[in-house]
């Protein structure tokens, strides 16, 4: 600049661009001359904006800032408020002595939707909105030739950088990098759909910008050829089965965390599967198993002459006929009298979840004993009871039915 411009409108006009900047990238801001590397501060930022919203213009003290931001580390909290305070992102709401009031920057928000737009789609959302404004823009009557230009120009500079990252991805980089790039590839299709309908639009009104049109065009089929190189490269590298490390593992669990259950059961939509298991804790895990009946492993006799064998099979029909009589006790004492009862009724009313775990067994087994006069019968349909113990239960019946052997 020469010196004679530097006057002092010009540095209060540059000042307040350094200013408007330092806001917008307060949020990512972990000092004065660095970025943040932890998400916890971006969410950290985003509760704080919201507290101040809720308060209007009383603005919030120190004290109700760290009331909101009550779920995090105290040290993270002063941290990223001396920060947010050093950019310009917190101010003080009057400038007086002794003010202890604060409001937050609209600017500061503003990018910080941004950014977590940037974290849900890596920056595709953002070519996704340049396309449609762009298109928008040239649809306007009111549009010139050097609107239709700088449009052109706009969008071959931000494929042509595309082109490049992936490019080098793909040609030299890590699969671990080019995973962590991998949401420039998705809906790829439709970028270069809106792309390409925005070229023919300039090329139609204004047929004189031909180099600018090619251009565009050449960008857009790089970005088609690299973006099917680098999709190539993932899918060879993962497996063409269930590709869940086309992403990073932070990627997953900030999906998971931050997702409505909408979106987490959109996979699921048409799928029948079978009711998920109760959860049980190890302590239930550990009782059940301690107080389940280990069978006594039964010795078997050597071969005998053939005057013995009756005695053997004498001594297996006893055992068979002490089973079989356990069996028929416990059956009883759930029947109490009746020739049928409710599957539902009867496991919902044991209390407690090792209790109809045994119960259930102890029926199977003296309905499947060939001995014992005993059925059980299943129907379609499940109970599902959130208070009850188990919280679902299968539709049956248990009842006197005929000996099977």
């Amino acid at each position: 600049m020469d010196p004679d411009e530097l006057t002092l409108e010009s540095a209060a006009e540059d000042n307040a661009i350094v200013a408007v900047y330092r806001q917008m990238f307060a949020v990512l801001g972990s000092s004065a001359q660095s970025v943040i590397s932890e998400p916890v501060l971006v969410d950290l930022a985003e509760t704080l904006f919201a507290a101040f919203s809720a308060a209007g213009s009383d603005g919030l003290t120190m004290e109700q800032m760290r009331l909101a931001c009550r779920g995090f580390p105290d040290s993270v909290f002063h941290s990223r408020v001396r920060t947010l305070r050093e950019l310009g992102a917190v101010q003080k709401a009057f400038d007086r002595p002794h003010q202890d009031v604060y409001r937050a920057s609209f600017t500061s928000y503003v990018s910080l939707l941004f950014i977590r737009r940037m974290l849900t789609r890596g920056g595709q959302l953002e070519l996704h909105r340049m396309l449609t404004l762009e298109r928008l823009n040239l649809d306007d009557p009111a549009a010139t030739e050097d609107d239709a230009r700088e449009s052109a120009a706009r969008l071959a500079r931000a494929f042509r950088l595309i082109v490049t990252e992936l490019f080098m991805l793909t040609s030299g980089g890590t699969i671990d990098a080019l995973r962590e790039k991998a949401p420039l590839l998705w809906n790829a299709d439709a970028l270069i759909g809106e792309a390409t309908g925005v070229h023919d639009l300039i090329l139609s009104r204004w047929p004189e910008l031909t180099r600018p049109s090619t251009e565009l065009r050449a960008s857009v089929a790089a970005y088609r050829d690299v973006s099917t190189a680098a999709a190539g490269r993932l899918t060879q590298a993962v497996g063409a089965t269930r590709a869940l490390d086309l992403l990073p593992p932070e990627a997953w669990r900030t999906f998971t965390r931050r997702s409505p259950v909408s979106a987490l059961a959109a996979p699921l939509a048409g799928l029948v599967f079978d009711a998920p298991r109760p959860w049980l804790s190890a302590g239930d895990l550990g009782e059940a198993v301690a107080q389940a009946e280990r069978p006594t492993p039964q010795r078997l006799r050597p071969p005998r002459p053939s005057d013995e064998e009756p005695e053997a099979v004498a001594e297996v029909r006893s055992g068979d006929d002490a089973e079989a009589a356990d069996l028929r006790e416990r059956a009883e004492s759930v029947l109490a009298g009746r020739d049928v009862v409710e599957m539902a009724d009867v496991i919902g009313g044991s209390g407690d979840w090792p209790t109809a775990r045994r119960l259930l067994a102890d029926l199977t087994a003296a309905a499947q004993h060939p001995a014992l006069p005993y059925a059980l019968t299943w129907r379609d349909g499940l109970l599902v009871d959130a208070g009850g113990v188990p919280s679902w239960r299968g539709q049956g019946h248990f009842g006197r039915g005929p000996v099977t052997g």
